[in-house]
């Protein structure tokens, strides 16, 4: 038994040396959206934005990015999911996100945010074999202009 403790104690203190870079950053971004109604309060939904990234931690660096998504919502719910795609060629990194399925009996009167998490789906030049995860939450959409903050960890290839 106390084999298997020390076992398990040698594990959990070498994970910390496996772990990515802690980064965060917010992507301000023109909007353009398209709605269909499928029933009474019910649709689907696709956009398209275009913008920047501002990084605030980390060691990637402010840029372009542009996202895409489609989803559905209802008076309970909304759903949705997308990619992100950052830098400029051949330097880029690309990240799936979906959004948590959240009740929409919980907006509040400063608005219904949407929250989620992303995953990095691949890289390309000094990003080709990038991972790393995290979580975003964004704003409501005002004059077709969309902000989103998120934050995460990346590990970046040798």
């Amino acid at each position: 038994m106390r084999i298997l403790a020390l076992t398990m104690a040698g594990i959990l203190l070498a994970a910390p040396s496996n772990a990515g870079e802690l980064i965060s950053g917010t992507n301000s971004y023109e909007t353009t959206e398209r709605w269909w109604m499928t029933t009474d309060g019910s649709g689907y939904y696709m956009y398209d934005s275009e913008g920047q990234i501002e990084m605030k931690t980390g060691p990637l660096p402010d840029g372009p990015v542009e996202c895409h998504g489609a989803g559905f919502w209802s008076p309970r719910r909304i759903q949705g999911e997308g990619v992100c795609i950052f830098g400029a060629p051949p330097h880029r990194w690309t990240v799936t996100f979906i959004m948590d399925p959240e009740s929409r009996v919980a907006k509040t009167a400063e608005g219904y945010q949407r929250r989620g998490t992303w995953m990095v789906a691949n890289g390309s030049g000094k990003y080709l074999g990038m991972t790393g995860s995290g979580t975003f939450i964004t704003d409501d959409v005002v004059d077709m202009k969309k902000t989103t903050h998120w934050e995460g960890e990346v590990e970046l290839p040798k």
